[in-house]
């Protein structure tokens, strides 16, 4: 049977539809291993991981030799937090093929010690067959790892250096425009968006109050979203869907992303009512059909950039901005895998988004000062009961003491880097963590204040 209808829904991000089309194969006495692999990956799209494991597991037991579908598995074990299924997954595909640096990487992933010194061999000699780019990125940020375990702050940083060059070549042309969009399009008109159309009265979208979380990576953003994830209310966590900045892209990169584009006379138009159509037929993908309130948490960092349209369509919209301390903010993305964020490749870009972010929040946190609350990564893990509690005011919700204990909660999904962390107590921030890489922007203290 032709599975291809469904995998372009995939494509296009209509989990919700492709959902419904392998539904109705396996209904109809499909049972291959290709359709219970696309449901594993749907069902994992739409956060409903042990449906996604449950479906893994029986495309696993007709290919028990499958590295992808091992991956997949332990993948959905992982952001569910089941660490020891996932370590066995990963063993087994280092076991079956020593030269695929994803198994080693799952490992890392769970803990950073296990990504022993006894594979440092296995990984040089990957790196020295004929691999392809993503693979060679990979080993180079896992030999990163290796290094900095040993304390040694120099083979790191080399090995770092060739990781982001590497992780950018394999996607250059999509990185060299995101850079653009990035680095000229936003910081010229984030403020001066002229908007086309306004909202129908008949809008659904209208009465909901969504939170959305923004800010920069590693700024501790995932354990606000676990914190009001854990609130006794019908909310579901979406997770980074990124779905404004995909739509407001959709409706302009076809100009922008032009040869003979001339940015001195550009007017970024935005369409509200095609604006509204697209992201509610992508939210649609998330939410359930049984959640009457429609509360949603939607975690897609970019979105301090795209304020403004949020609110044209979600008048009701809260936004927390999560933060941390710059310095360790801008060495914590460059040691990250961040492989889809066009300017996290090298500290100069990394620095210049970050001046941009600085610059737009500042400015919308006056615009909206209702609507945008900014917590401080080391103040909440210093005064949680304090920060928690300020949170939940914000965003209208009901506080307990169970909220400071959302770590024990059997249904925690965490897709982000901060899983392993986010599934035990919170702990004080470190100070110190990142004082051996003071020297990576020793070169721009003068050029950004901030860094002072």
């Amino acid at each position: 049977m032709d599975l291809d209808i469904g995998k372009k829904f995939i494509q296009i991000k209509k989990f919700d539809q492709a959902l419904s089309f392998f539904l109705n194969e396996l209904e109809n006495g499909n049972k291959s291993v290709r359709l219970y692999f696309f449901l594993g990956f749907v069902y994992f799209e739409l956060n409903q991981i042990q449906n996604s494991i449950k479906y893994y597991k029986l495309a696993l037991k007709i290919e028990p030799k499958s590295i992808n579908i091992l991956l997949s598995l332990a993948n959905s074990n992982y952001v569910l937090g089941n660490f020891i299924s996932a370590k066995s997954l990963y063993l087994k595909v280092i076991k079956m093929n020593k030269y695929n640096p994803r198994g080693y990487y799952g490992l890392y992933l769970i803990n950073p010690q296990y990504l022993a010194s006894k594979y440092l061999s296995d990984l040089i000699e990957i790196k020295n067959r004929n691999t392809n780019l993503n693979e060679k990125y990979l080993v180079e940020y896992l030999l990163s790892k290796i290094a900095k375990q040993k304390k040694d702050y120099d083979s790191e940083l080399r090995h770092l250096k060739k990781y982001q060059e590497e992780c950018f070549k394999s996607k250059n042309d999509y990185n060299l425009q995101g850079l653009f969009y990035y680095n000229k399009i936003i910081p010229e008109h984030f403020n001066k968006i002229k908007f086309e159309k306004t909202l129908s009265e008949k809008s659904e979208l209208k009465n909901m109050s969504p939170i959305f979380i923004i800010g920069l990576p590693r700024s501790g953003s995932t354990l606000v979203e676990s914190l009001i994830g854990a609130a006794k209310s019908d909310i579901l966590s979406l997770g980074e869907t990124s779905i404004f900045n995909t739509s407001i892209l959709n409706q302009i990169k076809d100009h922008v992303f032009q040869k003979n584009f001339k940015i001195e006379n550009y007017v970024l138009n935005i369409n509200i009512t095609e604006l509204e159509k697209n992201i509610n037929n992508r939210y649609q993908n998330y939410l359930p059909k049984n959640n009457k309130k429609k509360l949603f948490i939607d975690k897609s960092l970019e979105n301090f950039l795209n304020i403004d349209s949020i609110l044209k369509v979600f008048p009701n919209a809260l936004f927390i901005n999560t933060k941390r301390n710059y310095i360790d903010s801008a060495i914590a993305i460059y040691q990250s895998m961040l492989p889809d964020l066009p300017w996290t490749h090298s500290i100069s870009d990394i620095l210049n988004y970050m001046d941009n972010y600085i610059k737009i929040i500042s400015f919308f946190e006056k615009k909206y000062p209702n609507q945008i609350l900014t917590i401080n990564l080391n103040e909440l893990t210093d005064s949680q009961e304090f920060y928690s509690k300020k949170i939940f005011k914000f965003c209208k919700l009901s506080w307990s003491p169970e909220v400071l204990k959302f770590y024990k909660k059997k249904d925690l999904i965490v897709k982000t880097l901060s899983n392993t962390q986010i599934r035990g107590q919170i702990t004080q921030y470190n100070q110190n963590k990142y004082k051996p890489y003071d020297k990576l922007l020793e070169n721009f203290i003068n050029k950004y204040d901030w860094l002072n």
